[in-house]
């Protein structure tokens, strides 16, 4: 009887072993990836392009962006062009955020259940959420649901309110970037697929310049368009100021 009992104490601390080496490996990855795309600060000068139906490439709407970031949780975004939403932008600042409507000269602050909802005047598939800051590690609890000799396939759970029941992400084995990233709803099941292409390396850093957003049950798609960037070069803090980003 002791014998047995000790063979049971043994094969638990060796299960809790193993599912401990499992966690410790895909927060390994996940952090790798967040170091991959970490900056201290970075500019962008985008296009975005909005397909109402994914299959059909000649009926899209263009606009040009000017993009700001710093850091993991802070981005700003202003709209360009086409002059009906010249003007128009978004901060986001630790989790929450601020839109400015040039056509009304007003700011308004998203509440957490608009935040599954696009851009008003933008439209598209990126919704704020999606527009919104934090890193992998910070946003989604992981674990590994494959591994094979290029990749791992990484299922996330979210760690705070969101508009998605889980991701599955896809990560290179290579260079830790991460070419796919497919999102579910309760409510629809598998969404969205966001996919990353022409990665170029930009001010001595791997990066994707073109990212398509997919989305499976509307039939639609949005391209983003990446034309210049640089990355840890000073920024205004006005641009990360709720009080003063639109003026």
């Amino acid at each position: 009887m002791i014998k047995k009992f000790m063979i049971f104490v043994s094969g638990i601390f060796c299960i809790t072993a193993i599912q401990s080496f499992a966690q410790e490996n895909v927060l390994d990855i996940i952090r790798k990836v967040d170091a991959m795309a970490k900056t201290n600060t970075s500019v962008a000068k985008m296009s975005m392009l909005t397909y109402p139906y994914s299959e059909d490439n000649s009926n899209y709407r263009e606009m040009k962006v000017l993009a700001y970031g710093k850091g993991d949780d802070n981005s700003y975004m202003e709209f360009i062009t086409p002059k009906s939403i010249q003007g128009l932008r978004i901060l986001s600042l630790e989790g929450d955020q601020w839109v400015y409507f040039p056509s009304t000269g007003r700011v308004r602050k998203i509440a957490a259940k608009s935040k599954d909802q696009t851009v008003q005047g933008v439209g598209g598939d990126f919704t704020y959420e999606d527009l919104g800051g934090g890193s992998m590690e910070e946003n989604y609890s992981f674990k590994i649901l494959k591994s094979d000799d290029k990749s791992w396939t990484l299922e996330g759970s979210p760690k705070k309110e969101s508009s998605y029941s889980k991701v599955i992400v896809t990560v290179l084995k290579e260079n830790y970037q991460t070419p796919r990233i497919e999102f579910y709803t309760a409510e629809d099941g598998h969404k969205k697929d966001l996919v990353m292409e022409e990665y170029k390396t930009i001010s001595g850093r791997l990066m994707p310049t073109r990212m398509i957003m997919l989305n499976l049950i509307k039939q639609s798609k949005t391209v983003v368009i990446m034309h210049d960037a640089q990355y840890d070069v000073p920024i205004d803090d006005k641009y990360f100021n709720p009080m003063r980003f639109y003026k």
